[in-house]
């Protein structure tokens, strides 16, 4: 991997700017917005979404948008400041706010980009987003989120569905009951690159508030299985850095409920520093990691109870 690509999967190098947007460079006409590793706070805006731009030649992709119009509208700044090729294309990966409220700002563009989701994505949307942009109004305040408005995608991405941006063609997978109740992956094969969504975590324990432990594992098996050099989910990097660590986590919160349902034990043997091993130093740990092993324990003791396979 190049000096350039690493140092953007790093979080620096060479990057297009306008006011407080940054897109850094990962591949010729693929950028990343550098954004928080972290979870949505009134000290990060809720700007904690590596948003993918895709400069295609026939239009630009812009995948997971963000969680404002303020930030969407930085965003489209600084494609400008890339390209004057149109934003043909928005993909809203999974229905959390952070990551598709900034639609708004691209909503006003003409013409008007093809909003996208799969079915299930879009229904969520349409169900909650209303909830969901009332409560981060009141997490980040009103100035945060002045102008934003709800923009729903069309439910147009299908599972084994191939999506073509310019000479790029995705090829599209849709997880149900993963990190969320539904979780979109575009991988492009001829470029190796794979854009997972809130899927994959970097150097941060994943928040399980909606997941479900089992189908979160299955879907990291099957995007794993696909050669890819970049990931982008909730931080850039590589498959190394991403996706084989957040598996290892989950498949290591899983085998430690396991034991602990076997042995008739409880929660306390895999909250012991023993059985968090690797993954003590990743943010979030002491306030994450309890919460994700209550909502594990209550998934897997379901599956154990009727004799279901844990592995």
């Amino acid at each position: 991997m190049g000096a350039l690509l690493a140092m953007a999967l790093g979080g620096a190098g060479p990057a297009a700017a306008l006011g407080r947007v940054v897109l850094a460079r990962l591949q010729p006409g693929v950028y990343v917005a550098s954004a928080a590793n972290a979870e949505v706070a009134l000290a990060n805006a809720g700007e904690v979404v590596p948003t993918l731009v895709h400069v295609t030649g026939a239009g630009v992709l812009v995948v997971d948008p963000g969680p404002h119009l303020a930030w969407g509208n930085g965003l489209l700044a600084a494609i400008r400041a890339v390209t004057p090729e149109p934003v043909r294309w928005v993909v809203n990966t999974h229905a959390h706010p952070e990551n598709v409220l900034a639609n708004a700002a691209f909503a006003r563009l003409r013409p008007r980009p093809a909003f996208l989701a799969s079915a299930a994505t879009a229904g969520l949307m349409r169900q909650r987003c209303e909830a969901c942009l009332a409560r981060l109004s009141a997490q980040l305040g009103p100035a945060a989120m002045r102008g934003t408005r709800i923009v729903l995608p069309e439910p147009g991405l299908r599972h084994g569905d191939r999506l073509q941006t310019g000479a790029t063609a995705w090829e599209v997978q849709v997880h149900a009951g993963a990190h969320s109740a539904a979780d979109t992956v575009l991988y492009a094969p001829r470029r190796r690159l794979l854009c997972v969504g809130g899927l994959a975590y970097r150097d941060r324990v994943p928040e399980m508030q909606e997941a479900s432990l089992q189908g979160w594992r299955r879907a990291l098996r099957a995007v794993s299985a696909l050669p890819a050099d970049i990931v982008v989910g909730t931080a850039p990097g590589t498959p190394a850095q991403t996706l084989a660590p957040t598996l290892a986590y989950l498949d290591a919160l899983a085998g430690g409920v396991a034991a602990a349902l076997e042995a008739g034990g409880d929660a306390a043997r895999v909250l012991s520093p023993a059985a968090a091993g690797p993954y003590r130093h990743w943010r979030y740990f002491a306030s994450r990691h309890p919460l994700n092993v209550q909502h594990a324990w209550r998934e897997l003791e379901d599956l154990w109870m009727n004799g279901e396979p844990l592995a």
